[in-house]
């Protein structure tokens, strides 16, 4: 009976299987390798061109009529960055300017005072020619008159009448009188009275509060002359620091009072800034490596700050409820404030401790930081680098995708 030999198979088979166990060890080590290590990219479709700008506004209304400058140029603090055409016309200037010298003079010719027509009641006594009247018609003639001269007199108690005219009605009976009883006269003939009105001139000074209408008047024409002076100097348009400009107007376009021409920041100090999910903002590590694209060109930057929502996620009723002091009820004691301990109630149970003193109330501290947290944010912010020396234009607001392998 013949004997086959084995060993040669049995070993062929053995070492086979070896390399088959091996590579098979090596295809599993790897797709587990691949598996607990796999790259994940995490794309950001709209983040934008940040940085610190400073907005120009115009103080007047007017239309854009001329750009001095390119976007993306460098302007320096003070330079005319742009020309507007505003309402306020030289005419309209002259004009005003003599609204203000008709004022002053006005105003000039009141604190002189004037002079002015006053009516004066004048009286005259006139005697009549001597007659055949009557001796009872003269005694009621001088009757009138003295009942005349006593009703002036009660007239003249009241400061209805001037002392000129009370001593006129009074000289006129005294008259009529002394004429009845002389024995030179014929006949006694009563005089006659008679009251005409004279205009004469007085001069007067001009009530204090005229002058101060007309000095009122110069202030208002004096405010409206500088007001439209101001306006037509701020046809020029000034950038009020140096940096990169960009523009948002265009020219001939109507601009109000308060509308930005432009923004103007360092070009060097620019950054890609995007808004992501919670979830993507836990996975991003700061100084993890971005790509994105701008004009054309790939870039790479940086991870270089993360921001959080600086509000409060927590809902009302989970959060903690803050125990005030109690006032107190004394007038010599200082209400603690918030946080700080309470003095024991009873000093004797610390008698080592010295005499504490009423401390002044201190204004409660500012925390750090107080400028960021007066503006409230509620996003997931990631802020990205960009080259500070740059060959391509990136204005900002200029969308692109960034690409975080993590």
């Amino acid at each position: 009976m013949q004997s086959i030999d084995m060993t040669d198979k049995v070993k062929k088979v053995i070492g086979l299987s070896l390399a088959g166990v091996v590579l098979l060890s090596l295809i599993i080590g790897y797709a587990e390798y691949k598996y607990w290590h796999k790259d994940e990219t995490i794309i950001l479709d709209d983040a934008k061109v940040s940085g610190t700008m400073v907005s120009v506004r115009v103080l007047t209304n007017g239309k854009v009529k001329e750009l001095l400058f390119e976007d993306g140029a460098e302007v320096k603090a003070g330079d005319v960055i742009a020309r507007l055409e505003v309402a306020i016309t030289e005419e309209e200037i002259k004009q005003l300017e003599n609204t203000v010298q008709l004022a002053k003079d006005n105003y000039a010719q009141l604190a002189q005072g004037q002079w002015v027509k006053v009516p004066v009641q004048r009286e005259r006594v006139t005697y009549p020619p001597a007659s055949s009247a009557s001796s009872s018609a003269s005694s009621g003639n001088l009757d009138k008159l003295k009942e005349r001269a006593n009703r002036m007199a009660e007239l003249f108690e009241m400061g209805a009448v001037s002392a000129v005219q009370r001593d006129a009605a009074r000289r006129a009976y005294e008259s009529a009188l002394a004429e009845s009883s002389s024995a030179s006269y014929g006949s006694s003939s009563a005089p006659i009275i008679e009251y005409y009105t004279e205009y004469v001139d007085e001069f007067r000074e001009t009530p204090a509060e005229v002058l101060a209408g007309a000095e009122q008047a110069i202030k208002q024409a004096e405010l409206s002359l500088n007001v439209a002076k101001q306006e037509a100097r701020e046809s020029d348009v000034i950038a009020p620091v140096s940096g990169t400009i960009y523009y948002g107007v265009k020219v001939e376009q109507d601009l109000a009072a308060g509308d930005s021409v432009s923004r103007i920041g360092d070009s060097r100090e620019l950054w890609l800034e995007a808004q992501v999910t919670e979830e993507i903002f836990d996975k991003v590590p700061l100084g993890k490596l971005a790509t994105f694209s701008i004009d054309g060109k790939e870039i790479f930057g940086t991870v270089i700050e993360k921001i959080k929502p600086n509000i409060s996620t927590q809902p009302e009723e989970t959060q903690e409820p803050v125990e005030l002091p109690d006032i107190p009820t004394s007038e010599n004691q200082v209400a603690p404030l918030i946080g700080e301990n309470q003095p024991a109630e009873n000093p004797q149970q610390n008698p080592e401790a010295p005499p504490a003193e009423n401390p002044a109330p201190q204004p409660p501290k500012i925390p750090d930081k107080f400028e960021e947290q007066q503006k409230p944010n509620d996003k997931f912010i990631i802020k990205i680098s960009m080259p500070a020396e740059r060959d391509f234009d990136c204005p900002p607001n200029t969308s692109t995708k960034v690409k975080i392998k993590i």
